[in-house]
């Protein structure tokens, strides 16, 4: 992603901050989610695997500590990047909180989650990368047309297998809401935005740039809508049976 928003930077020790700040807000984000979601996880089987809170592997005070020093350390390295950077991390931050804080819950209410869940797993990675290299711009309009349908059908896919459980525990969401989902027609909508999004960053890139960005962008993009395709036929073969 960085080659791609600006390549002069790609090997510097400011991209490694940058790397870092956004690999520890996401770990916090998903982590704070097992904290929140535990007691329900505890009384499903499979979700249980999945949340280490809820399966005994650490308690909710270590869970609480890690959580303090993930949100810590990666607000410390975006305020060396820039003080924009720094307030987009606390924006963010408050997102992925109230994405999973039961009081509000965004994640348990129908389009709310979807946004909540763009923005803190897909918008807020980009964003402070992309402010980190280059003033705001309109270039960040092609970026946005990749990451957030992928952001978004990972959101959806997940609540499609979960539906059942959700429908039965009463968990409000946009899946539950519609009572199902095409999803195959949302991936086609997907493939067409992210195609296009790609083809303008790549035409937007200096001629010496420009073939090395496409091969990123296809190494990056491919694979993914394929990984996405097999997941939805998974999803549509279940639906069927």
């Amino acid at each position: 992603m960085i080659f791609l928003i600006s390549p002069a930077n790609l090997f510097t020790y400011k991209a490694l901050i940058v790397f870092a700040a956004n690999l520890c807000l996401t770990a916090y984000g998903y982590m704070y989610n097992d904290l929140e979601d535990a007691v329900d996880d505890y009384y499903d089987l499979e979700k249980r695997k999945r949340n280490p809170i809820a399966s005994g592997e650490i308690t909710r005070n270590q869970s609480y500590v890690t959580n303090l020093a993930l949100l810590g350390a990666g607000l410390f390295m975006l305020a060396y990047v820039s003080p924009f950077a720094l307030f987009l991390g606390v924006v963010f931050a408050f997102v992925g909180f109230f994405y999973s804080w039961r009081p509000l819950r965004l994640k348990a209410t129908p389009i709310w989650d979807v946004i909540s869940h763009v923005l803190f797993l897909g918008v807020q990675q980009f964003l402070i990368t992309y402010i980190a290299f280059r003033p705001l711009d309109l270039l960040v309009t092609p970026f946005l047309m990749i990451i957030i349908p992928f952001s978004l059908m990972n959101e959806i896919m997940h609540e499609l297998i979960d539906f059942e459980v959700d429908k039965e525990t009463e968990i409000s969401n946009t899946v539950q809401m519609f009572g199902g989902f095409d999803v195959r027609k949302l991936l086609i909508v997907l493939c067409v935005t992210v195609i296009i999004g790609v083809s303008i960053i790549v035409l937007s890139l200096s001629a010496q740039y420009r073939v090395v960005g496409l091969a990123i962008s296809l190494l990056i993009v491919v694979p993914a809508i394929y990984r996405m395709n097999v997941r939805v036929a998974r999803i549509t073969l279940k639906g069927n049976e």
